[in-house]
């Protein structure tokens, strides 16, 4: 596959759910790659309409470019995109073959595992990290699967001295989280990612979730800690919680484990209660909170906050996250159980 089809391929496939043009995808894959010409898209994208991967819907003047799931070879073609992509990145990281090869060696008997792509490689190798979404089949023993993978990524970190973040979702997790309305890691990681792993079944995936649901992916990587306090204070009060004299006004939708995040990260008192009232009355992703939590390095905080709901609030998805940041040897950081104590009495969450 040349160069501008696989650059063609992932800026659609990243971008799914955009309406996207023959314009706005040569300007898409100019920000990304630095270079786009119309006229040499506009020929890969004949081909690739010819050969029945692409549909291409006119809308006015213009089309709007579309995979056509209903190919069966797309997913293949997919897949020898991935790769690609993937001997590109590693071409100049060699400093990294010897972790992935021992990844590859720790993991290779985990039948549970269904793909495991990387999130924006490219940046978090400069910051000497990786992330990675681990995509599991259907189990009964959910909760084992993660925290031994979490284990495993714990000593691959400590051998090659290399911070390792894993976003461990499930099947009913993952759709879940592609087809919200809201604005989530899963989403942006969509649009950022290299499958190292069975790229097949990741793409046979997303797939199967896009002919019966709506996939968007979200471009820009979220920073918790800009998130403006008028999308904090919208969306505390979708999740029950608003203080007295707050001017609550339209806002962004961000899922439950964002705004947590990014409350921990402005270290205010009155923020960690927020949090314990919202996590106490709504239900949350126990994986997703503790990916994003260690990401941005405030799980000692989140610990202590759940310490005390266990308490006052024991639920399934307090005790699973707490054993999840026990996996990953984090120390607790303590809350102060009174003040907390009295805000979720205020807010009825005892």
């Amino acid at each position: 596959m040349d160069k501008t089809t696989i650059r063609t391929l992932d800026t659609i496939s990243s971008n799914i759910g955009d309406s996207l043009s023959i314009n706005e995808l040569t300007n898409r894959m100019k920000s990304k790659y630095g270079s786009a010409y119309y006229a040499n898209i506009y020929e890969k994208l004949q081909n690739l309409k010819k050969k029945g991967l692409l549909n291409l819907e006119p809308i006015g003047r213009s089309s709007s470019i579309k995979l056509n799931f209903e190919n069966y070879l797309l997913i293949d073609t997919l897949s020898d995109m991935e790769i690609e992509k993937k001997l590109a990145f590693l071409s100049d990281k060699t400093n990294l073959l010897s972790f992935f090869a021992n990844m590859d060696k720790a993991l290779s008997d985990k039948n549970s595992i269904r793909s495991i792509s990387a999130i924006n490689p490219a940046k978090n190798a400069k910051l000497n990290r990786i992330e990675l979404l681990l995509l599991l089949n259907e189990t009964p023993d959910y909760l084992d699967q993660t925290i031994e993978l979490q284990k495993i990524a714990l000593s691959l970190q400590r051998k090659f001295n290399l911070k390792i973040n894993n976003l461990i979702l499930n099947t009913n997790d993952f759709i879940y989280l592609l087809t919200s309305d809201e604005i989530n890691p899963a989403r942006e990681a969509l649009s950022q990612q290299i499958t190292l792993y069975n790229p097949q079944a990741f793409w046979r995936q997303i797939s199967e979730i896009s002919q019966k649901n709506q996939i968007k992916t979200f471009q820009a990587e979220t920073k918790p800690l800009s998130t403006p306090d008028s999308d904090l204070n919208f969306n505390l009060n979708r999740f029950g919680y608003s203080e007295f004299g707050t001017n609550i006004t339209q806002g962004k939708k961000f899922c439950i484990e964002y705004i947590a995040t990014s409350l921990f990260l402005k270290e205010d008192a009155r923020g960690l209660d927020a949090v314990a009232v919202i996590l106490a009355k709504n239900s949350f992703n126990s994986n997703l909170l503790s990916f994003l939590c260690q990401k941005y390095e405030v799980a000692p905080i989140l610990l202590g906050v759940l310490n005390v709901l266990r308490q006052t609030n024991p639920k399934l998805e307090v005790e699973n996250t707490v054993k999840i940041l026990k996996a990953i040897s984090t120390k607790e950081l303590p809350a102060d159980e009174i003040s907390i104590r009295q805000k979720l009495e205020l807010y009825n969450a005892l």
